[in-house]
């Protein structure tokens, strides 16, 4: 079993490009923030008190085996009136309401989209994101992070005590291998990761360890960072870089055009300024993204090395960069 961990729009590339490349008889578990608060998802649940639908109906879409005409109407969003719900936003608030429980109204919708995979969000419990930054304020709310004006120190989950579902921890146990980002480090990746006992599992599992760097820095979130970073960021909040087997880094040139129209926004190419000094992890470098005006991981590209990655564990000598 291969787990994913994440949100935003990494993780349902990675899901995509696993579901088209590894086996139909394997099996994918995403375990997904739980605390977006921004857009649809954040009115859904400040109104009717749900978990953030959206990361999860983008996940379900990413593993549907539907006609697309089914995967496109979830995705439609209706354009008059007030709040633009996607469709699948409010079917998947709607069955939080009439299930059980969250886990099961998320089965129900994976039912229907013919999703033989699992996704689940990293806790049930209402969550809010806080970043503590450097300079001593802390900033509440996914959604207001990016705006909060300083480096991010680290991130934290209020309530502290919220669990993380047993199924959560039991799929951590039993994975074969693990994959984190890419997507926004603070606000998706480590969002899910510090939910108590999730990094603690990830640590403790014999489970080929992942983590798909960002193409691009991303403002108010990771101005100015490299590789290094991130790592030191993953490592800040109990993740040291000798627990992943494989940092996989996007290698070729993006075209300047592209490159002027972030730089505009105030994002530029996360540098390649990590190598390991005791052999691992392993860096591996290939060109993984969608041509196009928009930087983002190709699921054709990216799925066969996360395949490959799964399937084996790092050598010994781990110094090396692969290609």
């Amino acid at each position: 079993m291969v787990v994913a961990m994440g949100g935003g729009t990494g993780l349902p590339v990675v899901l995509s490009g696993l579901r088209r490349h590894l086996p139909a008889s394997s099996r994918i578990t995403a375990i997904v923030t739980a605390a977006d608060d921004g857009g649809s998802s954040g009115a859904l649940r400040q109104e009717y008190g749900v978990l953030p639908p959206g990361d999860i109906r983008n996940c379900l879409v990413a593993l549907a085996r539907v006609a697309p005409e089914v995967t496109a109407a979830l995705q439609y969003r209706f354009d008059r009136g007030g709040a633009q719900h996607p469709v699948g936003n409010l079917l998947l608030a709607a069955l939080d309401m009439v299930a059980p429980d969250e886990l099961t109204a998320i089965r129900l919708a994976a039912d229907l989209l013919g999703v033989d995979d699992h996704v689940l969000p990293s806790t049930t419990e209402r969550v809010h994101l806080v970043a503590d930054l450097v300079d001593g304020r802390s900033v509440r709310g996914e959604s207001e992070i990016p705006r909060g004006g300083a480096a991010i120190k680290r991130v934290r989950i209020d309530p502290a005590g919220a669990a993380a579902p047993s199924s959560v921890l039991e799929a951590l146990r039993d994975a074969d291998a693990m994959i984190l980002g890419p997507g926004s480090l603070y606000t998706s990746v480590l969002a899910a990761l510090v939910v108590p006992g999730v990094i603690e599992a990830i640590t403790s599992s014999s489970a080929v360890r992942i983590f798909v760097c960002n193409a691009m820095t991303e403002p108010g979130e990771t101005d100015g960072y490299g590789i290094a970073e991130h790592l030191v960021a993953l490592a800040a909040h109990g993740l040291p870089p000798d627990a992943l087997d494989y940092v996989v880094v996007h290698s070729a040139l993006i075209p300047p055009g592209v490159l002027g129209r972030y730089a505009a926004q105030g994002a530029i190419p996360v540098g390649a300024d990590f190598e390991p000094a005791g052999g691992s992890p392993v860096i591996v470098r290939a060109d993984l993204l969608e041509p196009g005006p928009v930087v983002r991981h190709a699921p054709d590209r990216l799925g066969p090395l996360l395949c490959d990655l799964a399937t084996r564990r790092a050598l010994p000598a781990r110094g090396a960069s692969g290609d």
